[in-house]
């Protein structure tokens, strides 16, 4: 018989969708519900992912840490620009000529549109946005910013945006015949993704296969993902995948072990992979957080605490493009 504890994870999803109906207000995980500090003036920020909650209990402050802690990563590696979540990078010492902006929600847009306006309205930076699913679709997405042929993707890279411990007359980019057509978009240096790349479809597999056309060989991908446990029954990875629009191979075909996360990407063509267990600081945190908003929000608390132990683990996960070779998509 299953245990008590896997039986409540099978549900966390049902949970998670009657919040609306049990709270107020009625959106979950809404943002302005989230961000609000008793006391506090000035702007209520809208972050909303699960956060990094070393050294504070306060959701913003980890939301904002995650943010910052996912382009560290990207830093340790070398890049020194920016990303997509726009105040953050913006902010960065050495921010992007160009930074582009995707989101599937519109009214998402917008906000940033005018956060970016009210922040930073004398950026040097060239912002784009885009209101489109993660997943680019040949033939319906015009203008998608993985369609390679939208007519510009991003700033040409350049040398500012990396460090190496090379010699300085170290070529560090492609020769001519290497670089992308004249008459395609010029490469990203970094793709960072925070909090959403497990909800891609058809897979995270295939997705970040789709980036490939879009980097160059030393460009980056940065982002977050979460892992179920290895020995999590189809049976409840089926209905999470439904109930949390999650695609399916993306919770019942996940590596075992971080080695064999890694293994897999490097199979797929990826090099210089990283993949850190971010758990300790993430869903334990997470979990606190919402038990102390009480009611509801207590109890999908407790089951977020069942979860992590239970084995499922959040990781930060870094590579690069590397040379292009025969991928496996999963």
């Amino acid at each position: 018989m299953p245990s008590t504890g896997l039986i409540l994870l099978g549900f966390l999803p049902l949970l998670l969708l009657l919040v609306p109906w049990l709270v107020e207000p009625y959106a979950l995980w809404d943002p302005a519900v989230l961000n609000v500090r008793e006391g506090a003036e000035g702007r209520t920020t809208r972050w909303c992912n699960m956060g990094w909650w070393k050294e504070t209990e306060d959701f913003s402050e980890a939301a904002e840490s995650l943010a910052k802690k996912l382009l560290e990563l990207a830093s340790d590696a070398g890049y020194e620009g920016g990303g997509s979540v726009l105040v953050v990078h913006l902010s960065q010492p050495n921010p992007p000529g160009h930074l582009h902006a995707l989101t599937s929600l519109a009214s998402d847009t917008q906000s940033s549109k005018s956060l970016v306006e009210s922040e930073h309205p004398k950026t040097a930076s060239a912002v784009q946005y885009f209101t489109y699913s993660a997943e680019f679709r040949p033939g319906k997405d015009v203008g998608h910013p993985l369609d390679p042929m939208r007519g510009f993707l991003g700033e040409r890279s350049s040398q500012r945006f990396f460090n190496t411990d090379e010699d300085e007359d170290e070529d560090l980019f492609p020769h001519p015949e290497d670089q992308p057509p004249t008459t395609g978009p010029p490469p990203y240096d970094l793709v960072y993704i925070l909090d959403s790349a497990y909800h891609y479809p058809p897979s995270l597999s295939t997705f970040l296969s789709s980036l490939r056309p879009v980097l160059r060989e030393i460009s980056l991908i940065v982002y977050t993902d979460i892992l179920p446990p290895s020995n999590l029954p189809l049976w409840q990875a089926y209905i999470l995948s439904y109930l949390l629009s999650v695609p399916t191979p993306n919770v019942a075909d996940r590596p075992a072990s971080l080695g064999a996360y890694k293994a897999e990407l490097e199979g797929q063509g990826w090099v210089d992979v990283v993949v850190e267990d971010w758990t300790e600081e993430v869903l334990p945190g997470l979990s606190g957080n919402l038990r102390k908003r009480g009611g509801a929000w207590s109890l999908v608390g407790s089951v977020l605490n069942r979860a992590t132990g239970a084995g499922w683990r959040f990781v930060g996960v870094r590579a690069r493009k590397g040379i292009q070779g025969t991928l496996r998509v999963a």
